[in-house]
């Protein structure tokens, strides 16, 4: 008889046997791991923080770990059951407190008291654009009010499910990602339970207040209004197992190349309860992530994968680049291989029949039609980024470190960011003979390659006037010598991006001439700050400072033509831009961090000049 926790034999799955040791991963896998100590999480209502009466549960046979929140009921007088400023808060907290980790209180800035204002976490108090935050309708507050001050905002962690740190997530997450990480072959029972009204209302305080609505016109603040008959009722429907997901509306956008991406967006509580599964998947999976996938993943970003490659190019032994992007991928990921990925660690049929109403939810079209496909997710849900790690760390990530690195001769290595991957190769011969194998290894899974933007060039640092360029995530790779004549890997953003980029800040100031001018300043202001926060790369000030003057360019003509005679002049544009903060163009990347390859190299410098000193005959001479 065949016992619940061994995986099933599936084709073209999880391989068997020990995890994939990377020797230059090392490094990075001690860095990103989950501490051990039991740290309280930093966000989360009084369900998500541990007490101190915990039991163990049974997972498909073994035994967890698992703290649950015992929480008494309010009394006569007192706040509810779990919300702000309630006794069980207050004891939670005081447990903390004891225990000596984290210092600070557990409330986040939707937990505020009554009578004492919520700051944003990481702001000191009184800093600009912090003010309170909980409800986003405030009390006797309009709008227009103080442009900027008592108005609901969200820290970055709670604006994205996806994107939240393992130091947040619950004392359940962090037991299942313990065993995850101890026993690589383990499938998880027993995990449509955690889907309890505690853990969907955190859920809820990390979406995102200005998303777009779905089907059903369901908006964040009207849902919040009735926030826990609401929960009550969702909750009830996910027990007696009566949750529908709903139809996905579709949303067509540019690309920039003339063709429109499409995007879903789910109902509010799809993407409630997709928040929360996602949450568990990623538990479960991330340790069986590869290093070399940086996208949607807690704690990385775009920027670890852009310095990573960066410093491979400049340190490593390669001379080659292959460039590659799967075409439409969200649309045709195979249903019945993602189901079987997920059943190597999910023994919950509940949680994966779950995961297949979204994956089979009909698309609303902008023109009416409703369409069902066969294969694909839609791209722009909560759940579509994991499931598409998940589908690609067995596609491609697993394939390449166990198959195609072990054959080859010279040194390679991959980088992915969701379906964007670049591979780095020493010989020609390797590089041209991947592509041939990537095209087969995709076609069995239901993917293929885009033409148009998969390439293979020279990129070395012999290559002299022969080596190519390439973009990835945004970036333009290229060889330039330094001021000292050494070849450097530059970055610069993307000819396509920047020009894109400017033509919307043109666009968008132009349709906004006519509006109230703080308003205005203040949208501009966010839009150029997280333009620099994203392309603020070294080597790439002069394109940031080039967008900058083209937006004070822009500025000074459109608001020259609110009336009919010219009222602005250089100096007025420059004082206006001072008074509202617009921020120029600012380097936020941080030098004087190694990388693996430069690690790896530091150690075998040290063990040279420890075996043989340079100045060994010196120092015998002087001890003589």
């Amino acid at each position: 008889m065949e016992r619940s926790n061994q995986p099933p034999k599936t084709e073209d799955c999880l391989a068997e046997g020990k995890p994939v040791d990377l020797w230059f991963y090392r490094n990075e896998l001690t860095s990103r791991s989950v501490s051990t100590a039991k740290r309280e999480p930093q966000a989360g209502p009084a369900s998500g923080l541990s007490n101190s009466a915990s039991k163990r549960s049974s997972a498909s046979g073994d035994d967890v770990l698992l703290s649950e929140s015992k929480i008494n009921s309010s009394a006569k007088g007192k706040d509810g059951e779990g919300l702000p400023g309630s006794e069980s808060v207050a004891r939670a907290e005081g447990n903390t407190r004891n225990e000596g980790d984290p210092k600070s209180p557990c409330r986040t800035n939707y937990e505020g008291q009554a009578g004492r204002e919520a700051q944003r976490q990481g702001m000191p108090p009184g800093a600009s654009g912090v003010g309170l935050a909980h409800s986003s309708q405030q009390q006797g507050a309009s709008p227009e009010a103080g442009e900027g001050a008592n108005r609901s905002t969200q820290s970055a962690q709670a604006t994205r499910t996806v994107r939240t740190t393992e130091e947040d997530w619950q004392t359940f997450l962090r037991a299942i990602a313990e065993k995850a990480s101890t026993d690589k072959h383990h499938r998880f029972g027993d995990l449509y339970r955690w889907l309890d009204r505690d853990v969907l209302r955190l859920c809820f305080f990390r979406l995102r207040k200005d998303a777009a609505s779905g089907v059903d016109g369901v908006t964040y603040q009207e849902y919040e209004k009735n926030l826990e008959t609401n929960l009550a009722d969702l909750e009830g429907r996910l027990r007696r197992k009566a949750y529908r997901a709903r139809l996905v509306r579709r949303k067509l956008i540019p690309k920039g190349n003339g063709k429109m991406r499409p995007l879903g967006i789910p109902a509010l509580e799809d993407k409630l309860v997709q928040a929360a599964v996602t949450q568990i998947l990623l538990a479960i999976f991330e340790k069986d992530f590869l290093p070399c996938s940086y996208g949607y993943r807690p704690g990385m970003s775009a920027h670890d994968a852009i310095r990573a490659l960066t410093e491979e190019l400049q340190f490593g032994r390669h001379n080659f680049v292959y460039e590659a992007d799967i075409k439409g991928f969200f649309e045709n990921i195979r249903w019945d291989r993602l189901e079987a990925m997920l059943e190597q660690r999910i023994a919950d049929g509940a949680l994966r029949n779950l995961i297949g109403k979204w994956l089979r939810a009909g698309i609303l079209e902008e023109d009416g039609r409703v369409v069902h496909p066969q294969t694909g997710t839609p791209q722009g849900g909560i759940i579509s980024p994991v499931l598409a790690n998940i589908y690609l760390h067995v596609v491609l990530d697993l394939w390449f470190e166990t198959e195609v690195r072990p054959k080859q001769r010279g040194r390679c290595r991959i980088f992915r960011y969701a379906d964007d991957f670049v591979v780095c190769f020493e010989y020609r011969h390797e590089a041209e003979a991947f592509d041939q194998a990537l095209k087969t290894r995709l076609a069995q899974f239901g993917l293929e390659v885009a033409a148009d933007k998969t390439k293979t060039l020279r990129f070395g640092r012999n290559g002299g006037p022969h080596n190519g360029r390439f973009d990835f995530l945004g970036f333009e790779f290229y060889w330039e010598p330094d001021r000292k004549g050494r070849p450097r890997v530059k970055r610069r953003t993307a000819t396509k991006k920047w020009l894109a980029g400017k033509q919307r800040i043109r666009d968008w100031i132009k349709e906004h001439r006519h509006d109230r001018l703080s308003r205005t300043m203040k949208t501009l202001r966010a839009k150029l700050q997280g333009m620099w926060n994203y392309y603020g790369l070294i080597g790439n000030y002069r394109r940031m400072k080039l967008t900058y003057e083209e937006t004070r360019r822009t500025l000074y003509k459109w608001l020259n033509r609110r009336s009919q005679r010219p009222s602005m002049t250089w100096r007025a544009i420059d004082r206006l831009m001072e008074r509202f903060q617009i921020p120029p163009p600012r380097i936020v990347e941080k030098t004087g961090q190694k990388m693996p390859c430069q690690q790896e190299f530091s150690f075998c410098q040290r063990i040279l000049g420890f075996l043989f000193p340079r100045n060994r005959p010196a120092a015998h001479a002087r001890a003589s």
